[in-house]
């Protein structure tokens, strides 16, 4: 099956907003640790792709963390 290049655009989107929200969610439930071991576990490479990017959302604008001094 042929995906467009928009398409692929919209699903990484997709894909990247539900892998943020469980990421919250597993942060709260489990701690960081075990949250990753569960995202890698739901996401494989996906989550392996994009987990730097994610830890870095999650303590900027989510968590609101700011590293200057």
């Amino acid at each position: 099956m042929y995906i467009s290049k928009s398409e692929r655009s919209i699903v990484d989107s997709l894909t990247l907003s539900c892998i943020k929200h469980n990421y919250c969610i597993f942060v709260t439930e489990s701690g960081y640790s075990e949250a990753n071991n569960r995202m890698e576990r739901l996401f494989g490479n996906m989550w392996l792709s994009c987990k730097e990017l994610v830890w870095q959302w999650y303590d900027i604008e989510y968590k609101g963390v700011n590293n200057a001094s």
